[in-house]
């Protein structure tokens, strides 16, 4: 997200308004100068009603991602929650000093739910420290960058999603978190915000590269899978790198590759023989296209050893004795068309996670996917009106599916 510390710092909120060309698309930083530091405050606040009605079927999907309440509990849920975005706080300081370009940037993200209690009272919401990070650097050699900021792998996926705007995936199945799920495990992998030393290299002509060395995430049993690996200990750092390309015109655009790789050992109390470990990588591309109002989106991504959802989620099978990674893949397709202050959006996006070779699991997800029809008007250039409608799909193994429809209205502000 910074290339040389002579572009600004940007939070996701912010980056998201830019790349999507928004319905308002307006960042208005705001800025002053304390001496040789130039100071900056940037971020969003949002907030959504959503009316879910989910599946009734008795039919299990772990890890799935739409809800289901087998009857006679109540199919129909209203919420007012966050969005894909939870609101933010970000602040950064730069500087020329002693030849470098120098800067931090420490943001905070706080959802609007109550996610200690639920919808119960005295409720609170908790703030996410995402980025936390120095950088340093030159135009001529390019940026280091040293902390906790979003990754590589993954991050033009969730960049380029419509939903940023909006909620997506998640709302009906998703709780006590502080926002929704976008296409996160339904088109791609959350590239997360990982600790981390990183190098962007300057433009060269619009071509860039960044690459460096992460804090390697655990393996989980995101979806209490009774064969569902655990793997916590970490004796080196995960890898990731992207490069991209971006081309100016009447068709623009922007195309890229990543990829990650890490490797996880188990610890006497995790789910896993003690001492074996799971070696992941997963690679992935992506291009977006402009031309007039028209965009286009298309990614995809493979996996071995890195789960779904998130980085590590159901990565791996402990069954019979033995220790086997799981594949993962899935892609995103995406349309919108900017006419005047409107832009309505199609997307739709599926993941898919197989079973390993020394498992029969018919209730673990084999698929979740889902449609989202999205209508964004820029009520001023700051402000946004979104109104979404988003049907979700999950399947187990067995292919047996659960279905969920989500209504979702809001509003979201850039400043």
């Amino acid at each position: 997200m910074m290339h040389v510390m002579k572009h600004k710092t940007i939070s996701l909120a912010a980056a998201a308004a830019l790349a999507l060309g928004s319905a308002s698309a307006a960042y208005a930083e705001i800025g002053f100068k304390a001496g040789a530091w130039d100071l900056s405050f940037s971020g969003n606040v949002n907030g959504f009603a959503t009316w879910n009605t989910c599946d009734t079927k008795a039919v299990g999907v772990q890890g799935g991602l739409a809800c289901n309440r087998v009857s006679p509990n109540g199919d129909k849920e209203q919420a007012i929650e966050s969005g894909l975005l939870p609101s933010a706080l970000v602040f950064s300081a730069k500087s020329r000093q002693s030849g470098f370009d120098i800067g931090v940037t420490i943001g905070f993200y706080p959802g609007i739910s109550s996610s200690a209690t639920g919808k119960g009272g005295i409720g609170r919401s908790d703030i996410d420290a995402r980025q936390n990070f120095l950088t340093f650097g030159d135009k001529s050699w390019g940026t280091v960058k040293v902390g906790r900021d979003i990754g590589l792998f993954g991050s033009d996926a969730i960049l380029s999603d419509m939903t940023l705007l909006g909620v997506g995936s998640g709302a009906g199945a998703i709780r006590g978190g502080n926002t929704t799920l976008g296409r996160i495990g339904v088109g791609y992998i959350y590239t997360d915000w990982i600790p981390q030393i990183s190098y962007a290299s300057p433009n060269y002509g619009g071509f860039q590269y960044s690459a460096g060395v992460f804090q390697g995430m655990d393996v989980v049993n995101f979806s209490g899978n009774a064969n569902s690996a655990t793997l916590t200990q970490h004796e080196e750092p995960g890898l990731q790198a992207k490069a991209s390309y971006e081309w100016g015109g009447r068709i623009s655009g922007k195309a890229w590759v990543g990829g990650l790789s890490q490797k996880v050992k188990a610890r006497s109390t995790d789910n896993a023989p003690a001492g074996a470990s799971v070696s992941g990588q997963a690679f992935d591309i992506g291009a977006k296209v402009n031309s007039g109002g028209l965009e286009g989106v298309l990614y995809a991504y493979t996996g071995d050893g890195i789960g779904t959802t998130a980085i590590g989620f159901d990565a791996a099978s402990f069954a019979g004795g033995t220790l086997e990674k799981r594949k993962s893949k899935g892609w995103y397709a995406q349309g919108t068309y900017k006419i005047g202050k409107w832009k309505p959006g199609i997307s739709y996006g599926v993941s898919k996670l197989d079973l390993a070779s020394n498992e029969t699991s018919s209730n673990l997800v084999k698929e979740n996917k889902s449609l989202v029809l999205g209508l964004y008007y820029s009520l001023t250039p700051s402000l946004n009106l979104v109104a979404e409608y988003i049907p979700t799909t999950a399947k187990n193994q067995a292919g047996e599916e659960v279905k969920d429809k989500v209504i979702a209205l809001g509003a979201i502000l850039f400043f």
